[in-house]
């Protein structure tokens, strides 16, 4: 049993375990029983395995198993600062070592959101085999990017919709950003957990994520999260640390990502397998439309829509668990 685990779910179903390339992984797992199906969450940024808690705890009492990792950077995981160890194709690859270390059976269905989205998409590019269907929630399927630079993408956006949405990866590829984030944590927290339109407007420009902080801006918060959900946050947090988890940025503020995409041929841009898209409205960075070119490589593609932001697991988890569970039915 990890000694990261913080009252987070069931302490005594973590385990340590070591991938192909010698990093040790903080994993949450429970075998599957009444089902025959396992799902694997991947969560983002900046959270840990205990992002999902309401879906282990529906899913584990229907019999399903899950796995669900500190991904690479966070709680009880490993934490290199060389970003170059977080590109998604090789983060994929440690997810499948750690269901080939647990010799999970059955079915395995993927879900991803925020960061853990690309890291699910990965995982359909190039270990498409392994897997009976994903799932992205928010953030949607992406091919693989082999060519458009962050300047590119920016500019694009901008010219799209009016706003350059990404801009904020500037300033958390920053060396500073830690300590800035570290002083500021009630108002970094504020902003990533309301993810309204006028605060998220506030850093989606490159320069605005700086004097946000600096002046100690307080949104308020959601509703939907408990005071005790935002204390055991934010001990995971102070625990964790934040220079490793934004690595995750600094992949694809670098060429690193572009460089990666390249290697993957464009025959595995397809998922030929069932794909669930949880599309929130209200979410004011990864808006539906950014992927509405991407989900074209999806056939199998289920899309439902959600009134909330960025955080629609935690918004409205009763409707979108029932709405996993209605899929992962048919399947």
């Amino acid at each position: 049993m990890s000694d990261f685990a913080i009252a987070i779910m069931d302490s005594k179903a973590y385990q340590l375990i070591q991938t192909d390339r010698n990093l040790q992984y903080n994993v949450y797992y429970v075998k599957a029983t009444k089902q025959s199906t396992t799902l694997v969450f991947v969560h983002g940024f900046p959270n840990s395995s205990y992002d999902w808690r309401y879906q282990v705890a529906f899913f584990t009492k229907l019999g399903y198993g899950v796995v669900v990792p500190d991904m690479l950077g966070y709680g009880g995981t490993d934490k290199p600062l060389d970003y170059t160890l977080y590109a998604h194709s090789l983060v994929a690859n440690d997810i499948v070592n750690i269901i080939d270390h647990l010799d999970v059976q059955g079915p395995l269905v993927a879900v991803g959101h925020d960061w853990g989205a690309p890291v699910v998409g990965r995982l359909a590019n190039n270990h498409q085999d392994r897997f009976a269907a994903f799932g992205f929630l928010s953030i949607g399927y992406q091919i693989p990017n082999a060519t458009a630079t962050y300047e590119e993408i920016i500019k694009e956006n901008k010219r799209l919709y009016g706003r350059q949405l990404f801009g904020y990866w500037d300033f958390l590829s920053e060396e500073d950003a830690t300590e800035l984030i570290k002083q500021h944590y009630e108002s970094f927290m504020d902003l990533w957990l309301a993810y309204t339109a006028t605060s998220i407007n506030k850093i989606s420009e490159i320069g605005g994520f700086r004097p946000y902080l600096l002046q100690d801006i307080h949104d308020p918060r959601p509703d939907y999260l408990t005071p005790e959900e935002a204390k055991t946050t934010k001990l995971i947090f102070h625990k964790s640390g934040i220079k490793a988890p934004l690595n995750w940025y600094k992949v694809v503020r670098s060429d690193l990502d572009r460089e990666e995409a390249s290697k993957i041929p464009k025959e595995s841009y397809q998922v030929n397998k069932p794909v669930f898209y949880a599309r929130a409205l209200n979410d004011w960075i990864a808006i539906p439309a950014l992927f509405d070119s991407s989900m074209a490589y999806t056939p199998q593609l289920t899309i439902r829509d959600y009134e909330a932001a960025h955080w629609v697991h935690w918004e409205k988890r009763d409707e979108l668990n029932h709405d996993l569970k209605k899929w992962l039915e048919a399947l």
